[in-house]
C-alpha cells in the first residue's frame, strides 16, 4: 500500500450557497452482471426491486453512467479513478494470472482512510488473487468476501477472510453472511464517518438463487437472484434508518457491466443493445442511483456521460482530500451535477474504450467490429456490428442502424479524437501489480493446472 500524502481539508458543503457540513457516509453497492434494464425502475416487467427503486426515487438517476465491458477492469477504475486501461489492465484477473491491483496505486479506500473514515468491503474484489493484492493491503480497514475464484483448492484460501467453505460465489446461501458483514460493519462505525464498499456476486452466473427467493420472479432464476440482490440492498437501507444515518449517508447503486446474455434473462439489457463482453451500449451503459437525502434532491436524473472512475474524485471532494498530484485520473466530479447544476462544459464530452469505441455527444463509432457476447452458441438471433459502424444514441439508443454512410465527417472527426486520446492513454498508462515470481512461464504453468493438465 502506498502512502498517500495527502492533507486533509475542511469538507466541502453541496450546496455552494450552505456552510461547510460533516462529510457524508459513503456506501458503494456494486452489482455484479446486471444491465441497465434489470431493475423495475428502469423498466423490467418480470422482476420487481422496490428496495433499489427507492435509491432511485429518493435520488438522482444518472442515465449516461458508463463503465468496462468486464468484472476486473470496472472494479480497477473503481479504486484508482482511472480507466482501466490507464490503470494498467483492461481484461479479467484470474488467479492464474499471477497479477492484480498495484501497490503504487492510491485507492479510493486509501484516499477515505486519510481523510478519517472506517473503510470496510463486503463481497467480490476480483483485482488480483495473491496475499499481496488483499483489500486489506489497499485501503480497507476490514474484508469479507471472496478474493479467490471458485474452482480452488482450500489451501489457497488459508490468508484471506472468506464466507465459510461456500464452493460458489454465486449460490444464494452465501447472502446472509454477505450481509450480516455488511450490517455489523454499519452498526460498528455508525459514530464515526464510514465507507462501505458491498460488492455483491450476484447475479452473476451460475444463478443459485436463496431458497426463500427461488420462484419468487416471473423470469426464472435469474428474476429470483435479482429479488434476492434487492433484498440485501432493502436490509442495508433499513440498517441506515434504524441508526438514523440515512440523511448524511451517500448511497450508490450500480453494477459493473452489462449482463450475460443468450442464457436467460434478456430483459436485462433494456433497450440497449447486447451485454457483457461487448462495447454496445449493452454492456458498458448501467443504471446508476445516488441517494443522499441531506443534499440531493430526490427524483431527479442527468444525462451526461458519466463513468464509474468519476466517483474517486466525487469522494474527495466531499471528505475533503486532495487528488493524488502524480498519478493521471480520468474521473471527475460529480458535485456539480449533484448539485443540479448545469456547466458551461459538461465534466465529460466523451467517453472511449482505447483502440475501440468512441461516444461523443449523441454520436457513438465503433472502430473495430462488435461481435455479440459470449460463446457463439449462445448468441441466437444477436448479429454483429462492422468496423466504422455509427451509431446516433439518440434517436437509436439499441444502435440498430448504422449512419456512417450519411455522416463521413462524423466518421473522420471520431476515428481521429479516438487515436489522439488512445495514443495519449497508451504513454501515460501505468503497469498492473505482479507477484515476486511472475513470468509467462509461470502464468502457463497455473493455466496448465487450472485446466488439469
Amino acid at each position: 500500500m502506498r502512502a498517500a500524502l495527502l492533507a486533509p481539508m475542511l469538507a466541502l458543503a453541496l450546496a455552494s450557497s450552505a456552510p461547510a457540513s460533516e462529510p457524508p457516509n459513503i456506501v458503494v453497492i456494486l452489482a455484479d452482471d446486471q444491465g441497465f434494464g434489470g431493475l423495475s425502475a428502469t423498466g423490467a416487467t418480470q422482476i420487481a426491486t422496490p428496495s433499489i427503486d427507492r435509491i432511485c426515487a429518493e435520488g438522482m438517476q444518472f442515465t449516461s453512467f458508463y463503465v468496462h465491458n468486464r468484472c476486473s477492469p470496472t472494479r480497477l477504475a473503481f479504486m484508482t479513478g482511472s480507466d482501466a486501461n490507464r490503470a494498467g489492465y483492461d481484461k479479467v484477473i484470474y488467479q492464474w494470472s499471477l497479477i492484480g491491483i498495484n501497490d503504487e496505486e492510491i485507492t479510493t479506500a486509501e484516499l477515505l482512510q486519510e481523510a478519517g473514515y472506517a473503510t470496510g468491503m463486503v463481497g467480490k474484489w476480483h483485482l488480483g488473487e495473491w496475499e499481496q493484492f488483499n483489500p486489506v493491503h489497499h485501503g480497507f480497514d476490514s474484508f469479507f468476501g471472496f478474493m479467490k475464484s471458485e474452482d480452488q483448492s482450500e489451501a489457497l484460501f488459508r490468508d484471506t477472510q472468506l464466507v465459510e467453505k461456500i464452493k460458489s460465489k454465486t449460490d444464494g446461501i452465501h447472502s446472509e453472511k454477505l450481509l450480516q458483514a455488511g450490517l455489523e460493519f454499519l452498526e460498528s462505525h455508525q459514530d464515526q464517518p464510514f465507507f462501505l464498499y458491498y460488492a455483491s456476486p450476484i447475479p452473476h452466473v451460475k444463478w443459485k438463487p436463496h431458497p426463500r427467493f427461488e420462484g419468487s420472479s416471473e423470469l426464472g432464476a435469474y428474476g429470483d437472484v435479482m429479488q434476492e440482490l434487492d433484498w440485501q440492498v432493502g436490509a442495508l437501507l433499513d440498517k441506515l434508518d434504524e441508526l438514523g444515518l440515512t440523511e448524511n449517508t451517500l448511497v450508490i447503486y450500480t453494477t459493473d457491466n452489462g449482463p450475460q446474455l443468450g442464457i436467460g434473462g434478456e430483459e436485462s439489457s433494456g433497450i440497449f443493445r447486447d451485454g457483457k463482453w461487448t462495447n454496445f451500449e449493452g454492456g458498458i451503459r448501467v443504471p446508476c442511483f445516488l441517494r443522499w437525502p441531506a443534499k440531493i434532491t430526490a427524483g431527479t436524473s442527468n444525462d451526461e456521460i458519466t463513468a464509474i472512475y468519476d466517483l474517486l474524485p466525487t469522494f474527495c471532494e466531499l471528505a475533503g482530500v486532495e487528488l493524488p498530484a502524480d498519478l493521471v485520473i480520468d474521473g471527475k466530479s460529480l458535485v456539480p451535477y449533484l448539485r443540479g447544476e448545469s456547466p458551461e462544459e459538461p465534466i465529460h464530452d466523451s467517453f472511449l474504450v482505447p483502440g475501440s469505441t468512441i461516444r461523443q455527444g449523441d454520436w457513438k463509432l465503433l472502430t473495430k467490429s462488435m461481435t455479440p457476447g459470449g460463446q457463439e452458441r449462445y448468441w441466437g438471433e444477436r448479429i454483429p456490428a462492422e468496423a466504422g459502424s455509427l451509431f446516433d444514441l439518440r434517436s437509436d439508443p439499441g444502435e440498430t442502424t448504422d449512419v456512417s454512410a450519411q455522416h463521413s465527417d462524423i466518421v473522420t472527426a471520431l476515428t481521429q479524437r479516438l487515436e489522439e486520446e488512445t495514443k495519449n492513454m497508451l504513454e501515460n498508462a501505468r503497469e498492473i501489480g505482479k507477484t515476486p515470481d511472475y513470468s509467462e512461464e509461470r502464468v502457463d504453468e497455473w493455466k496448465n493446472r487450472k485446466k488439469g493438465k
